[in-house]
């Protein structure tokens, strides 16, 4: 019997929804984990440009639960990566072209650009930010290796 691939890949995205929920419950409790924002950011960015927009079902919910879990300002994510798809990315595009190789620079930019996203907002409006911490470097460097784990499951 000839096994159908629409399932296997139902069930290998249904498996990786379980994992990110529960691996972003345990990134609350162990600080030295990463929270997996630059790989998610990256592979929105993926699938963006693929114009696959049914993966953002599972994005979208994704950063509101991030957003949630490390008490950063409501649809923040989402307003930083509309920003980022719809402004940056395009001329980043123009000007540099399509090379796997940036993917390193989007991992790093995912985390500090928010943050400094977070920063002008909070300043914009008066709001409290989060501080800075040497944390986020190590975050993106773990998150660089990852990505082309992700990458090559996807």
């Amino acid at each position: 019997m000839r096994r159908n691939s629409t399932d296997k890949r139902n069930l290998r995205i249904f498996f990786l929804v379980i994992f990110s929920i529960v691996y972003i419950a345990i990134t609350d409790i162990y600080y030295f984990l990463p929270p997996l924002f630059g790989v998610v950011y990256v592979i929105a960015q993926e699938k963006y440009e693929e114009q696959s927009f049914g993966t953002f079902y599972f994005f979208v919910p994704f950063f509101l639960y991030f957003e949630a879990s490390k008490g950063l300002p409501l649809l923040s994510t989402l307003l930083f990566i509309l920003f980022s798809f719809k402004i940056l990315l395009p001329k980043f595009r123009k000007f540099f072209g399509y090379s796997k190789i940036f993917i390193p620079l989007f991992i790093f930019y995912a985390y500090f650009g928010y943050f400094a996203f977070l920063y002008f907002f909070g300043w914009l409006f008066d709001t409290p930010v989060p501080q800075f911490s040497l944390l986020l470097a190590l975050y993106a460097g773990i998150e660089v290796f990852l990505i082309w784990i992700f990458l090559w499951i996807l």
